[in-house]
């Protein structure tokens, strides 16, 4: 990942920021366009009426450029939805579960089959990636410190895979009513007791 996409937003010089959005936009435009394949940094560069050299100095290529939108996208998703400064509990688990299985069906209702083979393995790498930072920081903010490399990864496969289930399914109940169902399974892999006063 670049250094930039690390920086907070508010260190950003804001036409660093300007220009970066209009490469993101355009390259939205395209995809519904034209192919991922098809698609070339020229043609990004001139839909977001920047030259080439810019949209070098802002991504390494165009892979470069389908990574961070897949890790922006979920970002988004989640600051969107989650509490600012939640905490370890059911409810906030719950909702995590619930918003990573939005953001899959938003994914294979909207996205074309032309670019879901490399978007596929990006979106499920960025997800699980930040799935994973989430589970950490709570963790270790509940004082759960043993072994919680080993229960976040355990929760972050079970929480990405049950998603998976049920966005690609018939979806007979809404992602708020699988989560709950989901939720259970998910606080085993953490190794969280269902009747735990924290977790009220």
């Amino acid at each position: 990942m670049l250094i930039k996409e690390l920086l907070p937003e508010e260190h950003v010089d804001p036409r660093v920021k300007r220009t970066r959005q209009l490469l993101v936009q355009a390259f939205n435009e395209l995809l519904g366009e034209k192919s991922f394949d098809a698609m070339t940094v020229q043609d990004i560069a001139d839909r977001a009426t920047v030259n080439r050299v810019t949209f070098y100095a802002h991504f390494e290529d165009k892979y470069a450029l389908l990574n961070a939108v897949a890790t922006e996208s979920f970002r988004q998703a989640l600051v969107g939805k989650m509490p600012p400064r939640a905490e370890l509990n059911a409810l906030n688990l719950q909702l995590l579960i619930q918003i990573v299985c939005e953001y899959l069906e938003w994914h294979f209702v909207h996205c074309k089959p032309s670019i879901r083979t490399q978007f596929d393995s990006l979106v499920e790498q960025q997800v699980k990636q930040q799935i994973h930072q989430v589970l950490i920081d709570w963790l270790k903010s509940a004082v759960m410190q043993d072994d919680a490399e080993l229960r976040a990864t355990a929760a972050c496969w079970a929480i990405y895979g049950l998603a998976m289930h049920w966005s690609q399914g018939e979806r007979k109940e809404t992602s708020s009513e699988f989560a709950h169902r989901a939720l259970p399974l998910v606080m085993a892999g953490l190794e969280l007791p269902v009747s735990s006063r924290s977790l009220e």
